[in-house]
């Protein structure tokens, strides 16, 4: 509204209240007023909604200012919660990792992954540590191996993970006299060099038998899923998944074999 049309109108509603003085003030007055209520509600009325339409503008732009307070703490509550979440899995993590250490012969310690490779056949992966890496370190985490260290720069390392196809790994059933391999298949695993009469039975959980010395014995590698006789074979054809899933987790361990101190 312009500020011409303002005064226009507030000159209409005083012109309008000195009329109506000026009438009371005649015999009849009374009456004449009462007539005149509704010329006086009609003049009243343009100010009457005037002030409810800045009433309700400024209680508009409150309500907006509020809301949009209410969504930045939210969402900064949000945040936070996230990354608490995030710190604890990341803690727990840890913490599973110092099972480790149980293990006599090696040395471990934490590293942190900080990247992945989309290449499904082979899987590796990039790992940060404050310790010193060194070419063939173990890999693993709180739930089984998850390969070993291929390349090294600096205090960083490319991991060949299990699921590659250039790594066997040797398994046996943990009590028993088995002896196999475990090779990568790019997302699955395949475990061969078992007899179909002595095959375990599927969710069979093989280890590391530590042959070759390469990896210390021990480790759960894979859970069995399918077993299939090979026609003419002595030998079956065994299907496996990895018992770690390494691919969630945010910290690894690296495990490098003790030198043993010179007498």
């Amino acid at each position: 509204m312009t500020r011409r049309l303002k005064i226009r109108l507030w000159a209409g509603v005083a012109a309008g209240f000195i009329i109506l003085f000026a009438l009371q003030q005649l015999p009849l007055g009374q009456n004449i007023t009462l007539l005149a209520s509704p010329l006086v509600s009609a003049l009243q009325a343009p100010s009457r909604w005037w002030r409810d339409i800045n009433l309700w503008l400024t209680e508009k732009n409150r309500l907006q200012t509020d809301n949009l307070r209410l969504q930045e703490t939210l969402q900064r509550q949000s945040g936070a919660l996230q990354e608490l979440r995030s710190l604890r899995v990341e803690n727990a993590q840890l913490r599973s990792l110092l099972e480790l250490k149980s293990l006599p012969g090696f040395h471990w310690r934490a590293a942190k992954v900080f990247g992945r490779s989309p290449d499904r056949m082979s899987q590796r992966l990039l790992l940060r540590s404050q310790g010193k890496i060194s070419r063939g370190d173990v890999v693993a985490s709180s739930e089984g191996l998850v390969g070993l260290v291929d390349t090294v720069r600096s205090r960083r390392a490319v991991v060949r993970t299990i699921l590659d196809a250039s790594l066997a790994v040797p398994v046996t059933l943990p009590g028993s006299g088995l002896a196999a391999l475990v090779r990568g298949q790019g997302e699955t695993l395949r475990v061969e060099f078992i007899p179909l009469k002595h095959a375990p039975p599927e969710i069979s959980i093989l280890v590391t038998s530590g042959a070759g010395g390469v990896f210390p014995p021990g480790i759960p590698v894979a859970r069995i899923t399918h077993i299939h006789a090979i026609p003419g074979s002595i030998f079956a054809d065994v299907d496996a998944d990895p018992v770690a899933h390494w691919r969630r987790d945010a910290w690894l361990s690296i495990a490098s074999r003790e030198v043993p101190n010179k007498p």
